[in-house]
C-alpha cells in the first residue's frame, strides 16, 4: 500500500508538469487534477516556481490551503509570492497565519520583508528582532535588521547590527558595505571609508562598494580619489546610472577645482608683477 501511494504521488507530479506544458492557457488553474493532499500540492507549486510559472504555482498553494488551511509550508510559499506581486494585505494575512501555527524564522523573515516593502520599517525591525530571539547566530537577520534600522535613521543601531553580522560571517563583503553606509550616516566618515575599502578587498568586483566609496570621497572634497572609485564602478557596470551621474558631478567639481587653482596662480602672478613694477621685488 505504501509503494502504491508513492507511485501515485509521482504520477501526480508528472501529470501536472505535462498539463502545464500542454495547457499554458489555463495559467490560473493548478494543473493537478487528481485529488491531492496539501503537501503534494505544495510540492507541485514549488516545482512550478522553479519553472518560472508563478501564477500557476500560486493556484496550487491556494488549493493546498483549501485542503488544509493550517498547512504552514503552503502559507509561507503563498505569502512570499503575494509579497513579490505586492499583494501585501494577503501576504501579511498568510504569513501571520503561518506564525499562529508555528514560530519559525522563515515566517518572521518573510513577514519582515513584506513590512519593509510596505514602508512599515518599525514593524520590520520588530520582526527581525523576533528572528534573532529564536536564532541569535543568524547573520543575515542582523544584516536585514541593519537595513531596516537605517530606514528609520537609527544609524547607530544599524552599525551595531552590521557589526554583529560581521562577527558571525567576517568574509561577507556586503556587510562591510552596509556598515560603511550606516557609519557615513552617523558622520563617522573615516571609519566608513575603511569599511567600504574592506568590502572591496573582500570582493574586488563589488560595484556598489566602489560607488559608495566614490560618493563618500566626493562629499569630502577628495575629488580625484572619488573619480578613480566611480570610474572603477562604471568599468564593472557601464550602465550604473548613479555612478555615471556622480562621475559627471565629480568631473565638473574637478574642473572647478582646477579653474580655482589657476585663478589663484594668476592672482599670485599679477600681485608679484605689480610688486616688481613698484620696485618692491627684484
Amino acid at each position: 500500500m505504501h509503494k502504491t501511494n508513492k507511485k501515485l504521488c509521482f504520477f501526480n507530479v508528472m501529470s501536472f508538469l505535462i498539463l502545464v506544458t500542454c495547457h499554458s492557457n489555463k495559467a490560473e488553474e493548478c494543473p493537478v487534477k487528481i485529488s491531492a493532499a496539501a503537501d503534494e500540492l505544495t510540492k507541485a507549486g514549488r516545482i512550478l516556481l522553479k519553472n518560472n510559472q508563478e501564477s500557476v504555482a500560486r493556484a496550487c498553494f491556494s488549493k493546498a490551503l483549501q485542503q488544509n488551511p493550517k498547512y504552514v509550508p503552503a502559507l509561507l510559499e503563498l505569502g512570499t509570492l503575494e509579497s513579490k506581486s505586492r499583494d501585501y494585505i494577503d501576504a501579511v494575512r498568510h504569513l501571520s497565519d503561518a506564525l499562529q501555527q508555528e514560530l519559525s524564522t522563515a515566517a518572521f523573515n518573510n513577514l519582515a520583508i513584506v513590512y519593509q516593502d510596505m514602508g512599515a520599517h518599525v514593524e520590520a525591525v520588530r520582526m527581525y528582532r523576533r528572528v534573532l530571539n529564536i536564532d541569535e547566530d543568524d547573520a543575515s537577520a542582523y544584516y536585514n535588521l541593519g537595513t531596516a534600522l537605517e530606514k528609520i535613521s537609527d544609524f547607530k543601531g544599524a552599525s551595531k547590527a552590521y557589526r554583529q553580522a560581521i562577527e558571525l560571517e567576517p568574509e561577507e563583503a556586503k556587510y562591510y558595505n552596509n556598515l560603511g553606509g550606516s557609519l557615513a550616516g552617523s558622520n563617522r566618515t573615516d571609519v566608513a571609508e575603511k569599511s567600504y575599502k574592506w568590502a572591496i578587498k573582500l570582493d574586488p568586483r563589488f560595484v556598489d562598494a566602489y560607488y559608495n566609496l566614490g560618493n563618500l570621497l566626493l562629499g569630502l572634497g577628495r575629488v580625484e580619489e572619488a573619480i578613480a572609485q566611480l570610474e572603477a564602478a562604471i568599468k564593472l557596470k557601464p550602465d550604473h546610472s548613479k555612478a555615471n551621474v556622480k562621475l559627471a558631478d565629480a568631473r565638473k567639481a574637478l574642473e572647478k577645482k582646477v579653474e580655482a587653482f589657476k585663478a589663484e596662480v594668476d592672482a599670485a602672478i599679477d600681485k608679484a608683477q605689480k610688486m616688481i613694477d613698484r620696485g618692491e621685488l627684484r
